[in-house]
């Protein structure tokens, strides 16, 4: 009894799964015909036109970030030390050569100065009175070797006796000796009156220096002190530049160092203004690479009046010849707000939507940095007519 029933459950089971898979194969069967009837129900756009893309050799481009800043930079510091008693600038005033921008307590300056020109007024007056003395000693030596001479002549006459002309010898030598003395007293009060003026004209440039002037003519670009603030030789108060001439500075990779040299042709682009880019040539050149980054700096003057210090840029130069893949520019599509290709299957001429990255333009075409191989058939009319799925009729 237990056996019969157990056949009997078996039975049962099997005739189920049978029509459980005669249905599913129906329904297969179905979704295929339905596939297959809508496949057939789509309209085919006709007169395709397509191209099969292909690498075409192309002179490649390079660009290197850069910023930008002016050709001539001056940190305006001062040359002595002492409280600033006045700023006559601030950021942004535009100043001429020369022109006063602070200035510094002259104080001390001052009583160096009227000390130093007493010392000179000191020695110029014990110049008068060497002078004096030189003078009278010349004289004196003019004398004694006249009356030597004549004393000379007498003793050989024997009108005069030894001991007289000995006399007159020992007067001439004093003179001379005399006069030595005042040659040389003459030379030490011309050194301490040189010594004297020299300070003086060292107070002199002191007393200048506390007013600190621009070295030439510019913008104030940053002002580091106020009045009242305490000056320190060679520590910048201001940062001056010159408005007229601006350069881009670049780092680029040391693979292009043997591709830029002086006068090398750029193109220059502001990240400000990307879709005006400008003509530059290089003039100058860092050739030491920087280890951390291994980039050397390149600096490309920029035409007047096109930017101001620290804007963002670009420098962009060729680097070369090699092969693209590229697609004319009336072949792509925008579809969801990135570019699109249609591209046409073989052998079924169905056409799929490729989306794609664009590189630069060069003629009537635009370079693909992917999103299609080489050898891919692009679709290039009727685009507005084409869509993902659609069948086309290939332009023979």
């Amino acid at each position: 009894m237990n056996g019969v029933t157990r056949m009997s459950s078996f039975v049962a089971w099997a005739a189920v799964s049978a029509a459980i898979l005669l249905m599913a194969v129906g329904l297969s069967a179905c979704g295929e015909k339905a596939k297959q009837g809508a496949a057939l129900s789509r309209p085919v756009v006709r007169e395709v036109e397509v191209v099969v893309v292909r690498p075409v050799p192309r002179e490649t481009t390079a660009e290197a970030l850069g910023t930008v800043r002016a050709r001539t930079t001056a940190a305006v510091a001062p040359q002595v030390m002492g409280r600033l008693t006045g700023v006559a600038v601030s950021e942004g005033s535009v100043v001429a050569e020369g022109a006063l921008l602070a200035t510094i307590d002259d104080t001390s300056v001052r009583a160096q100065l009227s000390s130093a020109e007493g010392a000179v007024a000191e020695v110029e007056a014990a110049r008068e009175e060497v002078d004096r003395v030189l003078s009278q000693a010349e004289a004196g030596k003019v004398l004694a070797e006249k009356t030597f001479e004549r004393f000379r002549k007498l003793l050989e006459g024997k009108v005069v006796t030894q001991q007289e002309f000995d006399e007159v010898e020992m007067r001439r030598t004093v003179a001379v000796k005399d006069l030595e003395r005042a040659q040389q007293k003459r030379v030490q009060v011309s050194a301490k009156i040189a010594q004297a003026r020299g300070q003086a004209d060292a107070a002199k440039a002191m007393l200048a220096w506390t007013r600190v002037t621009a070295p030439f003519a510019g913008v104030i670009v940053e002002k580091r002190a106020d009045a009242g603030s305490m000056a320190v030789p060679g520590v910048p108060l201001f940062v001056l530049e010159d408005p007229r001439r601006h350069r881009i500075e670049a780092s680029v990779s040391e693979t292009y160092l043997p591709l830029l040299k002086k006068g090398t042709p750029v193109q220059g682009i502001l990240d400000a203004d990307p879709g005006k880019p400008f003509a530059a040539v290089v003039t100058e050149i860092v050739p030491a690479i920087d280890p951390a980054s291994r980039t050397f700096t390149v600096k490309a003057d920029l035409p007047e009046g096109r930017a101001r210090s620290g804007q963002s840029g670009k420098v962009r130069f060729a680097a070369g010849t090699g092969r693209i893949l590229a697609v004319p520019k009336r072949a792509i599509t925008r579809a969801g707000g990135s570019d699109g290709v249609f591209t046409i299957g073989s052998p079924d001429n169905v056409a799929r939507l490729s989306m794609i990255t664009l590189g630069a333009e060069f003629d009537d075409r635009v370079e693909v940095l992917s999103g299609i191989e080489d050898g891919a058939r692009v679709a290039l009319s009727p685009i507005d007519k084409l869509s993902d799925g659609a069948r086309v009729e290939v332009r023979r």
